[in-house]
């Protein structure tokens, strides 16, 4: 792990639907449990004050899947790893990546369908260490 990484990021207990201000960050990674086979559907909105949220419209909000939106829902395929046994079930953490370059400075990520408190990581901090 670079150095670098530590003064780059920031990573929040999240609940959803509470508002980040997510000012000289330009990315999240959105980590949430899904049961093998449940969905998970995230919703993006932003705001100038914190206060009054609106939509996210940009289609490249979520760079691996580009949206009609601030949306994006993920079904979580079973994933089979072998053990000493035979195949099993493995993983129910999925990471999300969200764009947030052009977003207004408050965000705010509602997940659904997700076991447990999501975790969202701010990333590419415009105050890189020397």
């Amino acid at each position: 792990m670079k150095r670098e990484l530590f003064q780059n990021i920031t990573a929040i207990p999240y609940k959803s639907g509470d508002a980040i201000n997510r000012e000289g960050f330009l990315s999240a990674v959105i980590g949430a449990n899904v049961s093998s086979g449940a969905e998970v559907t995230i919703t993006v909105t932003h705001s100038d004050d914190g206060k009054t949220f609106e939509a996210v419209t940009d289609k490249l909000v979520f760079p691996e899947v580009p949206t009609e939106g601030g949306e994006y829902t993920f079904v979580n395929e079973p994933i089979k790893a072998k053990d000493e046994e035979g195949a099993v079930e493995a993983g129910g953490l999925v990471n999300v990546d969200v764009d947030l370059v052009g977003l207004k400075p408050y965000v705010k990520f509602t997940v659904t369908g997700a076991t447990g408190s999501p975790v969202v990581v701010l990333g590419d901090s415009n105050a890189q260490p020397v």
